[in-house]
C-alpha cells in the first residue's frame, strides 16, 4: 500500500477513536482488502460509510475504472467521509447515497461484483434479502461483526438489551451457510467476518 495512503488511514484511525466512530480493526481491514483484490469487482455496494475508512479500502483494491456505491444515513459523517475520499483522490469513483440502506438498497438498479454490509447489524439479513436480484454471478458478500463478541456463538452470555441483534445475525449466518446458493466462510478476524460467493439462484 502506498505510503500517502497508509498515512491517511492512520489519520481516520485517529479521527475515529477521537469521534467515537465505529470502523474496521486493522486485521479485519486486511482481510477485507484481500478478498476484494482476489475478486477484482468493478461494481462494489458498501452498506455503512461512516468515514469512508472501509470504503477506501475497497477503493484501493477495486478493478481498474470500478465503482463503489456507498450508503450511509449520517449527514455528518457523510461530509467527513467525502472529505478523506477527496484527500485519497477517489471521490471521483464513488457514489455516496444519503438515506436508510434498508429502503436505498431495494431501489439500486446496478448489478454488483462485491457487496460489503457494515451497518445496522439487526438488518443485516434483510440487506441481503434487497440486493439478492442485484448481484453478479459469481458476486462476493462481506459481512463484518457477525459474530457479534462472540455472543453469536454462546448466546447464553448475551445481556438482554443485545439478544435480538444477537438472535438476527445467527439468522443471517444460517441463511448463508445452509442456502445452497451461498459458499460461506466465517473468519474469527476482530469481531468475525463471513465472506460469502453467490453461486446463483440455479442451486435454490
Amino acid at each position: 500500500m502506498k505510503d500517502n495512503l497508509i498515512t491517511l488511514l492512520a489519520e481516520m484511525e485517529e479521527y475515529a477513536i477521537a469521534h467515537n466512530v465505529p470502523i474496521l480493526n486493522r486485521e479485519s481491514g486486511q482481510l477485507l482488502q484481500a478478498v476484494t483484490a482476489g475478486a477484482t469487482p468493478k461494481s462494489v455496494l458498501e452498506i455503512g460509510t461512516a468515514i469512508g475508512y472501509s470504503t477506501l479500502l475497497l477503493a484501493a483494491n477495486i478493478a481498474p475504472g470500478g465503482k463503489i456505491t456507498t450508503l450511509e444515513q449520517d449527514e455528518n459523517r457523510i461530509v467527513v467521509a467525502r472529505q478523506f475520499l477527496a484527500q485519497a483522490g477517489v471521490l471521483d469513483h464513488i457514489e455516496i447515497i444519503a438515506g436508510n440502506a434498508g429502503e436505498v438498497v431495494s431501489g439500486l438498479t446496478d448489478r454488483f461484483d462485491l457487496v460489503f454490509i457494515d451497518a445496522a447489524k439487526g438488518q443485516y439479513l434483510d440487506y441481503l434479502y434487497k440486493v439478492m436480484d442485484k448481484l453478479s454471478p459469481g458476486a462476493i458478500i462481506i459481512a463484518d461483526n457477525v459474530l457479534f463478541r462472540g455472543w453469536v456463538l454462546d448466546n447464553q452470555a448475551t445481556p438482554r438489551r443485545f439478544r435480538t441483534i444477537v438472535k438476527r445475525l445467527q439468522a443471517y449466518l444460517d441463511f448463508v451457510t445452509n442456502d445452497a446458493r451461498f459458499d460461506t466462510v466465517v473468519h474469527q478476524t476482530g469481531d468475525g467476518m463471513a465472506v460469502s460467493r453467490y453461486q446463483g439462484e440455479a442451486n435454490k
